[in-house]
C-alpha cells in the first residue's frame, strides 16, 4: 500500500478483530487525498499541504521551481520568491520571460540582456546610438557630457540658431543674404568666410574676399546689386544667357550669342552625342538631319546611330540598351525586328523571335 494512502485509509488487521488473516487495501497514486495533519499522510516523506484551508497529502521534491507544481509542499504553487532578473528565464513564475526590462531604451540591457552601451551612447529602439545634444543653441549641456551646444560633436551640422549651423565644434554662418551676423563672429553675410560659395540672393553667390558674383544671367535682374544685369555684368562672361538647352552664352563684349559667339554645325560622332545644341537652332544631336548616320554612342561606336531624327539601336546582339529607350535588343522591335541576329541569354547566337526573345 502506498504511503500517502495510509494516512487516509489505514491498514485493517482483520485477524486482530475477526481472527482472520491480515487484509490490506491499495489506492491509486494519481489521486489527491485530503488530510488535516502530516500524520494523516502516514509518513514515507509525505506531509499535509494546506491551500485555501484545504489540506492534501504531498511529498516534497525539492525547492520551488516554475513548473505548475507545489514542489516544496507549502500549499502554494510556483512561489519561488525570486525577483525577475534579465537572463532569458521566467524567474518570478508569472509566465513572462525577462518582463519589466526595457530592451528598447535601457542602456544596460540594450536590445538584449546585459548588452551595455558604451559611455556617451544611449539606447534607442534597441540600439546603442550617440547621446545627442537635444538643442544646440540653448547654452545648456543637454546630454550631460560636459560639452555645450556647438562645442558638442553631436551638434555638428545642426542648427545653432537662425542662419547658423554648427561646424567643426563652432558656429558657422549659413544664411548669407539677411544682413545679419548669424554666428556672432562680427562678420555679416559674404564678408564671413563661412559664406564662400553660398547664396547671397537668388542668382547671386558669395566669392573670395567678401565679394559677390552674378550667377543667374538669364533673368534680367541685377542679382548682385552692382548696377549691371546679365551679360552686361562681367561676372556673366561664359555663363548661359538663355536656357542651357539652347546654349547661348554671354561673351566678353557683353553680348548673348550661340556658344559664346562660335556657332558650330551639328555633325560628327562627337557633336551628335554631346547633348548640346551646338548650332543653336533648338534641336539637339540626333534631332538634326545632319546627324543621320552618325554615331550617337559616347564612345563613338556604331552600336547606336542617328536615323530619322532619333537614336537607333544597331547592335541587337550585345544585351545592352544602346539607344537608351529602355528596350534591350529583341525587345526593341522597331530597331531589332523578327529575324535580326541576336545573342541568347546563354551567350549563344540566335535570331529575334515574335515573342521578343532570342532563339
Amino acid at each position: 500500500m502506498t504511503a500517502h494512502l495510509r494516512g487516509e485509509l489505514l491498514s485493517l488487521t482483520l485477524g486482530a478483530l475477526l481472527g482472520f488473516a491480515a487484509c490490506q487495501a491499495t489506492f491509486r497514486d494519481d489521486l489527491k487525498y485530503r488530510c488535516a495533519t502530516d500524520a494523516d499522510c502516514a509518513g514515507d516523506g509525505f506531509k499535509c499541504a494546506v491551500a485555501q484551508g484545504v489540506g492534501s497529502c504531498c511529498k516534497p521534491t525539492g525547492p520551488e521551481v516554475c513548473d505548475g507544481i507545489d514542489n516544496d509542499c507549502d500549499g502554494r504553487i510556483d512561489n519561488t520568491g525570486k525577483a525577475e532578473v534579465c537572463n532569458g528565464l521566467d524567474d518570478d513564475c508569472n509566465g513572462k520571460i525577462d518582463d519589466g526590462f526595457d530592451f528598447r531604451n535601457d542602456p544596460t540591457n540594450c536590445g538584449s540582456c546585459n548588452h551595455v552601451c558604451d559611455e556617451h551612447l544611449i539606447c534607442s529602439a534597441g540600439m546603442c546610438v550617440k547621446n545627442l545634444e537635444s538643442i544646440c543653441f540653448d547654452g545648456a549641456d543637454n546630454n550631460g557630457d560636459g560639452l555645450t551646444d556647438c562645442a558638442d560633436p553631436t551638434c555638428d551640422g545642426r542648427v545653432c540658431g537662425t542662419g547658423c549651423t554648427c561646424k567643426d565644434l563652432g558656429k558657422s554662418e549659413s544664411l548669407c543674404s539677411d544682413g545679419m551676423d548669424n554666428d556672432g563672429d562680427g562678420k555679416i553675410d559674404c564678408l564671413d568666410p563661412d559664406c564662400l560659395g553660398g547664396a547671397c540672393a537668388k542668382g547671386c553667390t558669395c566669392v573670395v574676399d567678401g565679394g559677390v558674383s552674378e550667377t543667374d544671367c538669364t533673368d534680367g535682374v541685377d542679382n548682385d546689386h552692382d548696377g549691371k544685369t546679365d551679360c552686361l555684368d562681367p561676372d556673366c562672361v561664359g555663363r548661359f544667357c538663355t536656357p542651357p538647352e539652347i546654349y547661348f552664352q554671354c561673351t566678353a563684349n557683353q553680348a548673348c550669342k550661340c556658344n559664346g559667339g562660335v556657332q558650330i554645325a551639328e555633325v560628327g560622332s562627337v557633336l551628335c552625342a554631346d547633348g548640346v545644341d551646338n548650332d543653336c537652332n533648338g534641336v539637339v544631336d540626333c534631332g538634326e538631319t545632319t546627324c543621320d548616320g552618325q554615331s550617337c554612342s559616347h564612345d563613338g561606336g556604331m552600336d547606336c546611330a542617328c536615323a530619322g531624327k532619333k537614336k537607333s539601336e544597331k547592335n541587337c546582339a550585345n544585351l545592352i540598351d544602346d539607344d537608351g529607350d529602355q528596350l534591350i535588343d529583341c525587345f526593341d522591335v522597331v530597331d531589332c525586328p523578327v529575324g535580326t541576329a541576336c545573342m541568347t541569354t546563354a551567350g549563344g547566337a540566335g535570331h529575334c523571335a515574335a515573342d521578343k526573345s532570342c532563339k
